[in-house]
């Protein structure tokens, strides 16, 4: 990998082959590395030892000049983010991601709870160091299904910002449908209205009637005078 591109937690000169010249010695400086394998690659950014995965490796090969072209098979389930630092807009989604999520290019990413909130972190992350981040979220879709989303954002240089706009792969999965999460809600709610309400609750040391009325000084006097 370039070092003006830097990889996940490898250095260049680790994982660089020496490159032999036109008379077999040695090489005149680093080269680009391959893909890294599976057992190379940081336990963290293997999320998604498919889709994911694939996208990474395809990252990591492509020529500084050619990333976008390279990660252009994977657009159908990527969200494509403009200024990642600033306003995080959404230059461009795959068609599958919006018709599953809601998302549209042309307005920002918003810090709400759920998968908005994963990209938007995501985002920040690259722009501050601009090297893949994956990530995985449980969220809820539109549809009212409960999804199990698992991701892998890319920086893509443009002029000379490094991280101009960042691709974000998305795989996801359906933990809990639509019809289950209403059954889910219905069994939940069915399950509480048997349930016997409790009694109200007593004091522990009951008061003798009257015990709370304050006492002026000459009736405590009378009391102890009587007393003794």
């Amino acid at each position: 990998m370039s070092q003006n591109r830097p990889g996940p937690a490898l250095s260049p000169s680790a994982l660089a082959a020496p490159e032999l010249d036109s008379t077999g010695g040695g090489s005149a400086g680093p080269v680009r590395p391959g893909p890294l394998r599976v057992d190379q690659v940081p336990r963290s950014v293997v999320v998604e030892r498919r889709l994911t995965s694939r996208a990474l490796a395809a990252w990591q090969t492509a020529p500084e000049d050619g990333i976008a072209p390279a990660l252009a098979p994977f657009f159908d389930h990527s969200i494509i983010v403009r200024d990642p630092a600033g306003r995080a807009i959404i230059d461009s989604v795959g068609g599958p991601v919006s018709a599953r999520f809601g998302l549209v290019a042309g307005v920002p990413l918003l810090r709400d709870p759920g998968l908005s909130d994963e990209l938007v972190a995501a985002c920040e992350l690259v722009a501050l160091q601009p090297m893949p981040i994956p990530f995985e979220a449980s969220v809820n879709d539109p549809m009212g299904a409960q999804m199990l989303v698992r991701g892998l954002a890319l920086p893509l240089p443009e002029d000379d910002d490094p991280a101009a706009l960042v691709q974000i792969v998305l795989s996801w999965r359906e933990i809990l449908s639509k019809s289950a999460a209403r059954r889910l809600r219905a069994e939940l709610a069915s399950a509480f209205a048997d349930v016997p309400r409790l009694p109200p609750i007593t004091e522990p040391f009951p008061r003798r009637p009257g015990a709370g009325r304050f006492a002026g000084p000459s009736a405590v006097l009378r009391r102890t005078n009587n007393e003794e």
